[in-house]
């Protein structure tokens, strides 16, 4: 007999399925299906009401049975992009659903195959295929430098050239425009995997070590926008303390914050060295006042208050050693769920009062359909516009509303702070790109690599010069790709 658990879970897909599965159909075909999915139970079942889903605009197609197949990279995508059975597993079963929602729709087969055991591995093999000619692949996944490199080396197809992408629906997050350059986006971060979610960098709230310490958690505050830096370090100080008396702030102590790495929070705080004007065009926009705030309030919290621990600061947190730990989404699923702690979340603070909005900043594995499948194009676009779609109605509350929110939080305050770092993500144009602009990476994490307020003005001048002709060279290849 399955456990209680795994019934629980197969109940929850099986009402998942029938309630979303065809919401991306087009108005006729998803009130036909919608209809033939309730009949049974419509005279037992008080009807529902909520929100509507957002649903694609695509014509009527019969690829006669086509096959659409996704590349990525093993260890990263494998599980992220679509299922080929239903176990139970809730995430699961909204992917493999989903995928046979839209093969019944137009007459395809969907199905994955990785194509490398590494990133390296997986980029020469989409070399190969373009060099090949071979459209076996209508859409690979590869982390996101990789894709970058590739992109800017002619090997993908100018997303905003496929006519079945809509960039206005709720799909296509806003990193498309921001990691594109102009008119054009070659790669792209979308709920056609979950990864855009899985890479989310939040603050993890240890709630039992607050309620010991008599911190009230800032749920008001976020909500009414005033959750601040100067916040989180004030907090931070008061979990701080020197467990066995030793004189010494080691391992074996109690922190305010667990963390690895800091760009992402960095760049949440509006601290940006890249930034786009009217046209998408990118110019060189670092703040050297604004940077050097956040620097000595990042110095203040991470010298005195702070653990900088390999695995995103989730280990020193799962062991009850931080009242908070800045992380993904990732190590929630895979080390702080299988923890005892009583935990919640909070977005990334804003810098001070002048910062309008609350920023989430993600990394990716960003995707792209390779030039040598222009041949099929037609179809490649359908199904990935209507695989996003119903990603977005069924996989991203699978993976948000049961296993983030019901599983491993319990408090609606949780909730809605998930929701709103969810609305906020963004990507930033200048770590997506990386390898190609050279001396920014002195800059992307400015406290990890050794800049204290006290010598940024002079580290950022002696790389500015560097930047700025990187950039100008980024912009004429981008000018010269079809």
């Amino acid at each position: 007999m399955p456990s209680s658990r795994r019934l629980l879970a197969i109940v929850l897909a099986l009402l998942l399925s029938a309630t979303t599965l065809l919401s991306c159909a087009s108005d006729e075909a998803g009130e036909t299906t919608a209809v033939n999915a309730v009949e049974s139970t419509a005279e037992t079942t008080p009807e529902e009401t909520g929100p509507a889903l957002p649903m694609d605009d695509l014509a009527d197609a019969d690829f006669e049975g086509a096959s659409y197949i996704i590349g990525g990279t093993g260890y990263r995508t494998t599980t992220a992009i679509t299922s080929s059975e239903l176990t139970g597993e809730v995430i699961n079963d909204a992917q493999y659903n989903s995928a046979r929602a839209v093969e019944d729709r137009f007459n395809v087969k969907i199905s994955y195959e990785d194509l490398g055991v590494d990133d390296a591995a997986t980029n020469t093999t989409i070399k190969g295929l373009v060099a090949g000619n071979d459209d076996t692949y209508s859409v690979v996944f590869n982390v996101d430098t990789e894709q970058m490199n590739l992109a800017l080396s002619g090997h993908f197809i100018n997303l905003k050239d496929v006519e079945q992408f809509n960039f206005d629906k709720p799909w296509w997050i806003a990193s498309t425009d921001t990691i594109g350059l102009g008119d054009k986006a070659y790669v792209a971060s979308s709920y056609l995997s979950y990864y855009c979610l899985y890479y989310i960098r939040v603050l993890v709230m240890n709630k039992d070590m607050a309620g010991d310490l008599g911190i009230e958690i800032p749920y008001d505050q976020v909500f009414e926008g005033s959750w601040y830096l100067d916040d989180l370090i004030g907090m931070a100080e008061l979990a701080t303390i020197d467990l066995n008396g030793d004189g010494k702030m080691t391992a074996d102590d109690q922190y305010g914050l667990s963390y690895e790495v800091l760009y992402t929070m960095q760049s949440s705080m509006g601290i940006k060295i890249i930034d786009k004007d009217e046209n998408n065009i990118p110019f060189l926009a670092f703040d050297v006042d604004r940077a050097g705030t956040y620097l000595a309030k990042i110095e203040e919290l991470c010298d005195n208050y702070g653990f900088f621990e390999t695995g995103y600061g989730a280990t020193m947190f799962s062991n009850g050693q931080s009242l908070f730990s800045y992380c993904n989404l990732r190590e929630v699923c895979n080390v702080i769920r299988d923890s005892e702690i009583r935990y919640g979340y909070l977005p990334c603070p804003k810098l001070d009062e002048n910062q309008e909005d609350y920023m989430t900043v993600a990394t990716d594995v960003y995707w792209g359909i390779p030039v040598s499948v222009a041949g099929k194009l037609d179809m490649a676009g359908t199904v990935t516009e209507a695989l996003s779609c119903q990603h977005f109605n069924n996989v991203r509350p699978a993976f948000f509303e049961t296993t983030m929110k019901s599983k491993l939080s319990g408090d609606e305050n949780d909730m809605k702070v998930l929701d709103l770092v969810a609305e906020r993500l963004s990507i930033d144009f200048a770590f997506a790109h990386q390898k190609n602009l050279g001396s920014v990476t002195i800059l992307d994490d400015m406290y990890r690599d050794g800049i204290k307020s006290g010598n940024l003005v002079s580290r950022y001048e002696s790389v500015k010069s560097s930047i700025e002709t990187k950039l100008a060279s980024l912009i004429d290849v981008f000018a010269e790709l079809p």
